[in-house]
């Protein structure tokens, strides 16, 4: 080819692009759908993509306003106008969609915010049918005003999600949200003990409760977190306080199926009445009243003990293990402190297991400062549920399987006469360990061993 004829295709070729270019700014055929449509695209994108859709032209600067989940985040503001221009622009979106049905409302609000404002929102929003609200405010302890009367009358507020460091004071009412079955209460401090007791008994239908108590340097103003509710099935707790005190726990649910407690503060729990548990996940402080933990939640399927539990079980003046009957997998860490002292008790009361996992391995701190000890022989236990029951074990051990862990994984091997499985991480496993291990005698013929 010629350097004339090379010249004559590139023109053509920067022509043709050209008219291709114009022809697609001229063709925007999303930007020509209606509405509705354009707003039920936009619907199943992300709330924060959604929400940058509006700087692609005026055709698409207030769609976004019009979709079912309204998430506003308020940035930092250096100045007075700053914080009224983003109050400004809520009021014009409020404002815009009328009367429009919203399915989730999301704010997050920063410093110097207008909370009398914000009052205003959300009254509009209870109005809107609303099904789900998230707040969050600063870390300003300032107490925030809720419109208990407009939330006595929305039968459409099913989950309620409250989060930053604000005081929430309850009023006592017989019904505050008669339709919520959600609620998440995050870093929150409370007025008194009664605000947070009121909040719950004022919930009548509610099956889900998730708190977290971690205001770091400071107190959340609870000393007794008791949860009264006869329609409570779920119930979730972190409690990461820094700040010293007498904490304690009542739990007044007797509907409860599932139950997950990360504890630290507290020094002493009370269950009023027995619980219908299907799942329980316990890490409490070493001192802990254990006993009565494990008397109550006895009923479960599912249970999970964490070593600083086992530890209090350990220092418990008298220990009574009641029978779990229903339990069919049961989760443990294990401190090698202890030397598994409690392993054979707590297999004992357990004549229905099917399937344990060591959530640390076998002997976790074994190989840090502290020496191992068995503490029991194992030739003179010989559990119920080893020999009739258990049918998978799972061992996730962090480092590799050393000799220390052979005598407990050969006991299990050998008395679990219906063991369908046994597995175990094997990223750092030894070829001899692993050949060793393969060679100890099984109980049961159908038995394999899974390096994971």
């Amino acid at each position: 080819m010629n350097l004339r004829s090379r010249k004559i295709m590139c023109k053509r070729q920067r022509h043709s692009s050209a008219c291709s270019d114009e022809i697609k700014e001229e063709e925007d055929i999303i930007s020509t759908l209606p509405d509705a449509l354009l707003t039920l695209i936009l619907s199943f994108l992300p709330d924060a993509d959604a929400n940058r859709t509006r700087i692609l032209s005026n055709r698409w600067k207030d769609i976004w306003a019009f979709l079912p989940n309204l998430h506003l985040v308020m940035p930092f503001c250096w100045s007075i106008e700053e914080v009224n221009k983003f109050h400004d622009s809520v009021d014009q979106i409020i404002a815009l969609r009328g009367g429009l049905h919203i399915k989730r409302f999301h704010l997050y609000c920063s410093q110097k915010c207008d909370y009398n404002r914000v009052y205003d929102w959300l009254c509009t929003v209870v109005k809107c049918k609303v099904q789900e609200i998230e707040l969050r405010f600063p870390a300003d302890r300032f107490t925030f005003k809720f419109c208990w009367s407009l939330f006595k009358s929305c039968n459409t507020l099913v989950e309620l999600t409250l989060k930053g460091e604000f005081v929430l004071d309850v009023p006592e009412a017989e019904f505050l949200f008669p339709c919520l079955k959600k609620l998440n209460l995050v870093s929150i401090v409370y007025s008194s003990d009664q605000s947070l007791t009121h909040l719950i008994s004022g919930c009548p239908v509610l099956e889900e409760l998730f708190v977290e108590r971690q205001v770091i340097g400071r107190s959340d103003n609870l000393q007794t977190f008791k949860v009264s509710s006869l329609s409570l099935k779920r119930l979730k707790t972190s409690f990461a306080l820094c700040v010293l005190g007498d904490y304690k726990v009542v739990i007044d649910a007797p509907n409860l199926e599932y139950i997950y407690i990360v504890d630290v503060i507290s020094t002493h729990y009370t269950f009023t009445k027995p619980l219908s548990l299907v799942e329980a996940h316990i890490k409490t402080r070493p001192d802990i009243n254990s006993n009565v933990i494990l008397t109550t939640l006895n009923s479960a399927k599912k249970f999970t003990l964490t070593y600083s539990t086992l530890m209090a079980l350990h220092h418990a003046d008298v220990l009574e293990i009641p029978m779990f009957h229903n339990l069919v997998k049961f989760e443990i860490g294990i401190d090698s402190r202890f030397g598994w002292i409690l392993l054979p008790d707590l297999l004992e009361s357990m004549p229905n297991l099917e399937h344990i996992t060591f959530l640390d391995g076998l002997v976790p701190f074994v190989r840090a400062q502290h020496t191992f000890n068995m503490a029991w022989d194992p030739t003179m236990y010989m559990p119920e549920c080893l020999r009739c029951k258990l049918k998978e074990i799972t061992i996730r051990n962090q480092e590799a399987i050393t000799q220390e862990e052979f005598p407990l994984i050969r006991y299990l091997l050998r008395n679990s006469f219906r063991l369908q499985k046994l597995s175990m991480n094997a990223h750092k496993i030894n070829p001899k360990i692993r050949r060793q291990l393969l060679r100890f005698p099984r109980g049961s013929a159908f038995c394999r061993i899974e390096f994971i």
